[in-house]
């Protein structure tokens, strides 16, 4: 508050003691046997009257503006997560120090991966064959992009743990971990071949001890 320095009176005057409570900030009034203190309604209790208000703060000592800061977001922070900045909340009254700001952080969805605490969570699709005789397949991770291996007889959801390559910590060292749910697509629109190969597929299924070499053998045959 630059014109009045926070006084809330017009340059070149001052504040004086309020006529009402003589400074008190209370005025006294009886009735009957009982006397009753209230808080003075002329000065609202600080003592002081403005007799020429500063024209800019109207008296208050302070003028509502909006200002943009830049604020520094620690690492590991979520939903909900509040930071408190000192000396950027609203002027004291009178000239006093500045309160502090709190900003309250919301974190917007993200199309591929979501969080559970430090652990980051995705779901990569994968083949029928790569989860019947496995695969090395290429995943996202927040670092760039890394390789896993699927072995042979993955079922449909089931969850890879990979080291370190979750969330930071917040207050503390460490990462937490990524999940990689593997979903094993269906697949759709095959042409007579491929339906006569898992026909076949399925019959050498029903043999002991022969599934998983008939499957090694039909893919061997359709490459």
């Amino acid at each position: 508050m630059k014109l009045c320095n926070g006084t809330g009176a017009k340059p070149g005057t001052y504040p004086t003691s309020c006529p009402d409570c003589k400074g008190t900030g209370q005025v006294t009034r009886s009735q009957g046997f009982f006397t009753i203190s209230t808080t003075c309604g002329r000065c609202h209790g600080d003592g002081k009257f403005i007799p020429h208000p500063c024209k800019e703060c109207r008296g208050h000592g302070r003028v509502r503006k909006n200002k943009k800061i830049q604020i520094k977001i620690p690492p590991g922070v979520d939903t909900g997560s509040k930071l408190r900045i000192r000396g950027e909340g609203e002027e004291g009254e009178r000239g006093g120090p500045p309160g502090d700001l709190y900003v309250i952080l919301y974190i917007e969805p993200h199309d591929f991966f979501s969080r559970d605490g430090d652990d980051i969570v995705c779901q990569i699709p994968i083949s029928f064959p790569q989860a019947a005789i496995g695969a090395e397949i290429e995943i996202p991770t927040l670092d760039g992009k890394k390789s896993l291996a699927i072995p042979k007889g993955t079922d449909s959801g089931e969850i890879f743990r990979i080291k370190g390559k979750g969330f930071p910590k917040l207050g503390s060292h460490g990462r937490g971990d990524q999940l990689v749910q593997v979903i094993v697509k269906t697949p759709k629109n095959l042409t007579k071949r491929q339906e006569e190969m898992l026909k076949e597929f399925e019959k050498l299924a029903e043999t002991n001890g022969k599934k998983e070499e008939g499957w090694k053998k039909l893919f061997k045959a359709e490459n």
